[in-house]
C-alpha cells in the first residue's frame, strides 16, 4: 500500500509538472509571437491579401499591354498598306 501511495504521489507530481510546462509553453509561444510580430512590423512586409490585389492588377495591366501591342501591330500594317497603295 505504501508503494501505491508513493506511486500515486509521483504520478500526481508529474501530472502537475506537465500542466505547468503546458502553461509555460503557451506563454512562451505568445511571447515569441509578440516578438516576431513586432519585428515584422519594422520591416516593409506585404500581406498576402495585398499581394493578391497587386497580382490581379499586374495581370490586368499585362492584358491591356497585349491588347495595345496587337492594336499597334494592326495599325502599322494598315499604315504600310496605305503607303503601298498611295505609292503605286
Amino acid at each position: 500500500m505504501a508503494n501505491n501511495k508513493a506511486l500515486d504521489d509521483i504520478a500526481e507530481k508529474i501530472t502537475q509538472g506537465l500542466r505547468l510546462l503546458g502553461g509555460v509553453k503557451h506563454e512562451a509561444e505568445q511571447q515569441v509571437r509578440t516578438i516576431v510580430e513586432s519585428a515584422l512590423g519594422s520591416f516593409d512586409v506585404v500581406t498576402s491579401e495585398r499581394m493578391e490585389v497587386q497580382e490581379a492588377m499586374l495581370q490586368k495591366a499585362r492584358s491591356q499591354i497585349d491588347a495595345l501591342e496587337a492594336r499597334v501591330t494592326a495599325l502599322e500594317a494598315q499604315l504600310k498598306q496605305q503607303e503601298q497603295d498611295t505609292g503605286n
